[in-house]
């Protein structure tokens, strides 16, 4: 029996599953700008002649930006609900009523339970928490993310923490933004992102390798310590080894303390070690499972 065994493809089961990591920072805006994490302003005014600079563009490119990429579908609701109006209805029949041409876009819908309001008056406000990448993973943990005053309800929702049935704005968990647009999209800015805190989310695969020595395999050590004469050169010299007696004896099982993984081209790859030394059995399969993470 070769030191190699060959693994099937029932010995390898690759299973995913989420891990979350918390940020937390202290401050008030725009008391904090670290590691990527800012708060831009964004102002309904004249583009590109009015609006403070804000990062990469003008209070007015933020908020026209916001509103194109999240709000389109929503400006003329009255209930922070998609506007239906301008959809084509479908009959039973497969005839349509109304245009088949529709100005509704995809803004990132998230929940049946998320209401978006965005405000419209002159010279109305937003504020958006911006995190990189790095700091929310594949996306922000829904009902993670909390900042003095508001915290988000898990369906995609900034709520006031004084009256939870107040909606403030929206958190879109995909793209690390929490926007606030006032009360029901007022446009009033009295909550900033103060103190801010939320939880990433990593997709972590761990791969177990189902390793079966069969009761007829591996019975046999290559270990030198067996030897009688050992640190000799005997079996360079003549080809043959002095085995110490309990070696040749009908019960000795080895013992297996670590286990390689090799690839097609019997190069090492992960070598795996065992709490403690594992005797092999003489009647049943030892089965070792290998976890490993990436």
């Amino acid at each position: 029996m070769g030191y190699l065994k060959t693994l099937l493809s029932k010995d390898i089961i690759i299973t995913p599953f989420r891990v979350h990591k918390q940020f937390s920072y202290t401050g008030t805006p725009p008391g904090y700008n670290v590691d990527g994490v800012s708060v831009f302003t964004g102002e309904n005014t004249n583009y590109p002649l009015g609006g403070g600079e804000k990062g990469t563009g003008s209070a007015a490119l933020v908020f026209n930006s916001i509103k194109q990429l999240y709000y389109s579908n929503y400006i003329s609701s009255s209930n922070g609900l998609v506007n239906t109006a301008s959809l084509p209805q479908y009959n039973p029949d497969g005839t349509v009523i109304g245009s088949s041409y529709t100005p509704n876009y995809i803004n990132n819908i998230q929940s049946i339970d998320e209401r978006r309001y965005f405000p419209t008056g002159d010279e109305d406000i937003i504020t958006v928490l911006s995190i990189p990448s790095k700091q929310f993973g594949e996306y922000i943990k829904p009902g993670s993310l909390t900042a003095t005053g508001l915290f988000d309800d898990g369906q995609g929702n900034l709520k006031s923490t004084v009256d939870e049935s107040s909606i403030l704005g929206n958190i879109i968990y995909k793209a690390g933004l929490a926007i606030h647009t006032g009360l029901s999209g007022s446009g009033e800015v009295d909550i900033a992102f103060e103190n801010p805190q939320w939880e990433s989310t990593v997709t972590i695969y761990e791969t177990q390798y189902k390793c079966t020595i069969r009761s007829n395999e591996y019975n046999y050590s290559l270990n030198p310590s067996l030897l009688k004469d050992y640190g000799s050169d005997l079996i360079l010299k003549e080809g043959k080894a002095n085995y110490k007696n309990f070696v040749t004896s009908s019960d000795f099982s080895p013992y297996v303390t670590t286990v390689g993984l090799y690839d097609d081209d019997q190069n090492l790859l992960a070598v795996a070690k065992l709490a403690q030394p594992l005797a092999t059995s003489q009647t049943t399969d030892t089965i070792i499972l290998i976890n490993l993470d990436r």
